[in-house]
């Protein structure tokens, strides 16, 4: 899961002034290049450190830097150059280095750079441990949770990871110096149910050395029902012998089609009914008992419906054998027009955008599934034509995200899923 970058504002301005540049002109003559020296000190003491390896990932090059810290890349062309900085018992670091033209005119100067590059040592030990309140209110420990530390982004890795054991204890046993450091747990499957981590907690901070242990305490796990959204019905296409369907985007309990939650009437009589789940048990089936429907009748159906995570969701429809639906109005026509486009001013916003839809719009449902998930989910409600994505609430390991926009009119009827497209990005 990506988290964004939690750490105190002192922190990011001592990085920021630790990473410090100077250029200087070392003679007169016109030159098109410029020589980077990299400075390699530790962040407490500012001592240069020497032999640390200083990688160029620009010219896939590594050297070891000398006595006094130095590495020098001589001729270097024009533009970004970035490094990572490595060394026994500190935490690896990224840092660039930009070369600009300083001459004027037709006369190019390139001014030599020296970048200085603090390390923080490693060896910062933060325990902590995960916890969970089950169905009847008792409180365990959630074992095989995965536990995220989110560090500066100068660093490499930037987010580090970790499981719960079986008492729900988990350890981060080197981490940097100096720094603050977010702990989280994003969303996770106990007993069928989904859970997430009820806060971001800090830790560390600029007084934190090497070998000091921080106790982070207990991070609560919290239930979360998603939202059952219905995706499709077929009310408008009843005939006598059809099973009324209605078909819900998350996956239901056995307990949806029990035939004491559901009731069809006509004339404010009730209809003995049977109610089946499909096999994929997103679509509740219902047909009358006799087998046959009255044709030109009138049906109100009611029922109720439960997702594995504990939520639940109430339909009411109507429906008329063998002629339209009674909605008062009816079905929304599809989006299009359906695009992904980046943010300008936001590197890891995405912005989902489409063509406003014929008919009575209400809403729109918008539906996602990544490269990790098969199905798509729903995922929110708009009443614009655009919605803005946050990408770095997506974890790591998510490469293509997918999203479908469904209409949806006053009675709640969404368009037909049939004539729906979905659209693709792909997270560099």
């Amino acid at each position: 899961m990506r988290l964004k970058y939690a750490f105190s504002l002192v922190t990011a301005a001592a990085l920021l002034a630790a990473c410090d540049s100077t250029v200087t002109n070392t003679n007169d003559d016109a030159k098109a290049e410029g020589n980077i020296t990299i400075m390699v000190v530790d962040n407490h003491s500012r001592a240069a450190l020497s032999g640390a390896t200083v990688y160029s990932v620009t010219d896939d090059k590594a050297v070891v830097g000398d006595s006094l810290g130095r590495s020098v890349w001589k001729k270097r062309a024009l533009g970004d150059h970035s490094f990572q900085v490595s060394m026994d018992g500190y935490a690896t670091v990224h840092t660039q280095v930009t070369l600009a033209e300083q001459g004027q005119g037709d006369v190019p100067r390139v001014g030599d750079v020296v970048q200085t590059v603090p390390m923080y040592k490693s060896g910062v030990l933060a325990k902590g441990i995960v916890l969970y309140n089950d169905d009847k209110g008792k409180l365990n420990a959630a074992s095989k949770v995965t536990v995220y530390a989110n560090l500066p982004p100068e660093f490499v890795p930037s987010e580090l990871s970790t499981q719960t054991n079986d008492k729900g204890e988990y350890t981060f046993d080197n981490l940097p110096e100096g720094v603050e450091i977010a702990i989280s747990v994003g969303q996770e499957l106990i007993d069928s149910k989904k859970y997430v981590g009820d806060a971001v907690h800090p830790i560390g901070g600029a007084s934190y050395r090497s070998g000091d242990l921080i106790n982070v305490g207990a991070i609560n796990l919290v239930k979360t029902a998603a939202q059952i959204v219905k995706v499709a019905d077929n009310t408008s296409e009843i005939d006598t012998v059809s099973d009324v369907t209605f078909t819900f985007a998350a996956e239901l309990e056995s307990d949806s089609v029990n035939v004491s939650k559901w009731s069809v009437s006509k004339g404010g009589n009730d209809v003995l009914v049977t109610v089946a789940l499909s096999s994929d048990k997103r679509t509740v089936s219902v047909s009358p008992y006799t087998e046959k429907w009255t044709k030109g009748a009138t049906y109100s159906v009611r029922g109720t419906v439960y997702s594995v995570d504990g939520s639940s969701s109430t339909v009411n429809a109507s429906f008329t054998v063998g002629g339209g639906s009674t909605s008062s109005s009816a079905r929304p026509g599809n989006v299009d027009g359906l695009k992904i486009t980046e943010d300008p001013d936001y590197t890891y916003y995405i912005h989902l955008s489409w063509n406003e839809a014929k008919g009575d719009v209400y809403r729109y449902n918008i539906y996602r599934k990544t490269n990790l998930v098969n199905d798509f989910a729903f995922y929110t409600s708009t009443a614009d034509t655009t919605y803005r994505i946050d990408l770095d609430d997506f974890s790591s390991s998510v490469t293509d995200v997918y999203y479908i926009v469904l209409p949806v009119n006053d009675d709640g009827v969404e368009a037909d899923i049939a004539g729906a497209r979905s659209v693709k990005y792909t997270i560099e």
